[in-house]
């Protein structure tokens, strides 16, 4: 059975601090991450801080159960008002091992949510999955070595099926999800400055519409829970 992995976006409260040792509030908040492991299905987790915004938190469940789900409501205490936590699930392939290995040996993990168009015909998916799969190789296999990914992971949003989106002519987008490992973000930055890179990006970035709200590109230093 496939590994489904669940990606929770949260916003903590400033004052929540898991990483000082005696923040009451991140103890807490850590046991909630800890208690989930708990749960039948469960194979490992990590989480981590948006490089971006220190206080967007990337929280990662790997299950071996399809069924698997956090209990997302248990985080509440923790969020900044006015925020909640959003819960997206999707089969990577390929996969991340059970270990969370891949995204806790990355030193920052590029996580971006590529949207487009419910009313895309089954011929432009087709040739959009060409192209995605087109510009993984080409970052792995024609960037000088020292300038290519350390990992890739990709696969679509299978939960929720359709995101809200105002762009699009049906209200609705498909997702498609990248997780890809760097050696840091200077290193991301460099990648996207080779003309490979445009070159294989620019037929994507056609169909693309504006990542929906959250799931902009953001940069994540995982560990594991």
């Amino acid at each position: 059975m496939s590994r489904v992995c669940e990606f929770i976006y949260l916003r903590l409260r400033p004052d929540v601090r898991p990483e000082e040792p005696g923040n009451r509030e991140g103890e807490q908040f850590m046991d909630v991450l800890r208690a989930t492991k708990m749960q039948s299905g469960h194979e490992s987790s990590a989480w981590g801080r948006s490089l971006e915004d220190e206080n967007d938190i990337v929280w990662v469940i790997v299950w071996g159960d399809a069924r698997g789900a956090a209990r997302a409501s248990t985080l509440s205490p923790f969020l900044d008002p006015n925020s909640e936590a959003v819960a997206l699930y999707t089969t990577l392939s390929p996969p991340i091992d059970s270990a969370s290995d891949t995204l806790t040996a990355n030193p920052v993990t590029e996580l971006v949510g590529l949207a487009f168009p419910t009313t895309i015909t089954p011929l432009e998916h087709k040739k959009l999955d060409e192209d995605l799969i087109h510009l993984r190789n080409t970052l792995l296999e024609k960037l000088p070595e020292a300038s290519r990914p350390k990992s890739w992971s990709m696969g679509h949003i299978d939960r929720p099926g359709s995101i809200q989106h105002p762009n699009s002519p049906s209200g609705q987008v498909l997702v498609q999800f990248l997780a890809v490992g760097w050696e840091s973000v200077d290193a991301h930055m460099a990648a996207r400055e080779t003309a490979a890179f445009s070159d294989a990006i620019a037929p994507i970035q056609e169909k693309t519409l504006p990542p929906p709200k959250g799931l902009d590109m953001r940069h994540v230093s995982f560990t594991k829970v």
